[in-house]
């Protein structure tokens, strides 16, 4: 007789399958195919999120002007983009927007950048993978814990569905920077970091605190050309592309106000009033979204604060600088902290860890635990929350059906003034502007009024009794007529004579 009791055995043989099944894991084939099943599974729930937002049509005016400017880029038309009155260029030069305005031509563009984005919020799981497996020997259960706790981060799905913004491509590419840097793949490394600022001028300043972390970590000479490749590219883009697209002016003028009307002004009294930056700072929207960065890693991060130094500079103007927020906050600011905060919490866990001969493995509680936390906080603040019933979207109501009914009267060629959530239905034309809800007083001077057809939701809760009487008093004066109505909807044309 053994002398184990039938419980004892049970734990016993669990154990040992657990063993065996963590040598499988161990093996040099499962780490190749380990992270792109977990990034193929990520892009799944991503790209289907996003998707079935789309086909809600709870997607609005700024999906819509990247829309109008991929299909500006496409046509060879100057990128105008009549919703905002800028270039599409204009707000981050995001120069990547051209060739993906080419993969425009052939394929649906909606779709398309939606797709793109999730793809790219996926893709960081593989190099993160790497860094954590091949560089910093990491146990495999170390390495799984880490790129599901990245999957779950509230920002990656917060920024999933916010619409579309360029600069979400370029957190893998910071991601697979870092990784080249450990490998000595410098050229790999170059390509990379150009990816990166291609998708938003201003990340240069994430370069430049790039290139001061290679230094601290001994690659002196990556480090000062990745600090001046950054700084040469941000300051060029501002002063010479950008200025130029916006005749002249600062473009991100709006954004910090407070502190002047111009780069040289708004500098200066940053230097001379450090109180109020601080104030601004540490203001508690911005306390808020520290914690939420930080707390699903357990606030691991601070244990390797040379991480930090990408996030500074990038991170300081981003909380000081006045940006309205959207449905999900303002997400797109975040994507450096969403690529080097795993890398640090990577490092995190090598130092709390125990080495043994090839691997360092980390207790066991402690991965729970990060488990846990990344979790809890994805449910809590994440946009795809179950508690936003996510399951749920992508369906259509009758109100969507009048609102697809309606678009398919209007023709290509035609200018349109429109609601918000039928706007990236409308995008692929010339002329295109928002309808101006909740207005007071409607004026024949509004820009809606010189357009061939007016789309409005008459049962919008915006309309204020004033507002929709001058409506329908400048529309009468100016020739519009309701030619077609579906449901709520009503479309509106100027009457000619024929």
């Amino acid at each position: 007789m053994s002398g184990l009791t039938r419980a004892e055995e049970i734990r016993r043989s669990a154990y040992h399958r657990l063993l065996r099944w963590q040598a499988r894991l161990e093996a040099v084939r499962a780490d190749r195919v380990i992270p792109w099943v977990i990034a193929a599974v990520l892009f799944v729930v991503l790209a289907g999120l996003a998707l079935a937002r789309l086909r809600s049509l709870e997607l609005g005016s700024e999906f819509a002007a990247w829309l109008q400017g991929v299909w500006l880029i496409g046509q060879g038309l100057e990128p105008q983009v009549s919703l905002t009155g800028r270039s599409v260029f204009e707000g981050q030069f995001s120069i990547v927007m051209w060739p993906i305005a080419q993969l425009a031509r052939v394929v649906p563009a909606g779709p398309m950048l939606l797709v793109l984005q999730s793809a790219a919020l996926s893709l960081g799981v593989v190099p993160l993978w790497r860094v954590a497996r091949s560089h910093l020997e990491l146990g495999v259960e170390s390495a799984l814990v880490l790129v599901v706790a990245y999957g779950f981060q509230p920002g990656i799905h917060n920024l999933n569905l916010a619409e579309f913004h360029p600069e979400a491509l370029a957190l893998p590419a910071m991601l697979y920077a870092y990784l080249f840097t450990q490998r000595r793949q410098w050229v790999r490394y170059a390509i990379a970091v150009a990816f990166a600022l291609s998708t938003r001028s201003d990340l240069g300043l994430v370069m430049i605190g790039l290139g001061a972390l290679l230094a601290i970590e001994g690659e002196t000479k990556a480090g000062r050309l990745t600090a001046a490749a950054g700084a040469a590219w941000a300051l060029t883009a501002l002063f010479v592309f950008q200025a130029d697209l916006a005749g002249g002016e600062f473009v991100h003028a709006g954004a910090f106000a407070a502190y002047g009307d111009g780069p040289i002004s708004i500098l200066w009294n940053m230097l001379t009033q450090p109180l109020d930056v601080l104030s601004d700072f540490f203001a508690r929207d911005n306390f808020e979204q520290l914690v939420l960065l930080f707390a699903p890693w357990l606030f691991l991060p601070v244990l390797a604060l040379r991480f930090q130094l990408p996030l500074v500079l990038f991170g300081a103007f981003s909380f000081i600088a006045a940006i309205p927020p959207g449905e999900f906050g303002t997400p797109q600011q975040d994507v450096a902290a969403l690529a080097f905060l795993p890398i640090a919490s990577a490092f995190a866990l090598r130092s709390v860890g125990r080495r043994s001969v090839n691997r360092v493995f980390v207790n066991g509680r402690l991965l729970a635990g990060l488990l846990f936390a990344a979790m809890t906080f994805s449910l809590f603040a994440s946009a795809s929350s179950l508690y936003n019933s996510p399951w749920l979207w992508g369906s259509r109501s009758t109100d969507d059906v009048d609102f697809l009914t309606a678009v398919d009267t209007i023709d290509d060629d035609e200018s349109v003034a429109a609601f918000e959530s039928v706007l990236p239905l409308l995008a692929e034309r010339m002329d295109l502007v928002a309808f101006p809800e909740g207005l007071e007083l409607y004026r024949p001077a509004e820009p809606l009024f010189d357009k061939d057809v007016l789309l409005v939701d008459e049962d919008a809760e915006t309309w204020t009794m004033l507002g929709r009487a001058t409506f329908d008093q400048v529309t009468e004066a100016l020739g519009y007529v309701a030619v077609d109505r579906f449901g709520s909807i009503t479309v509106y044309r100027v009457e000619t004579d024929t």
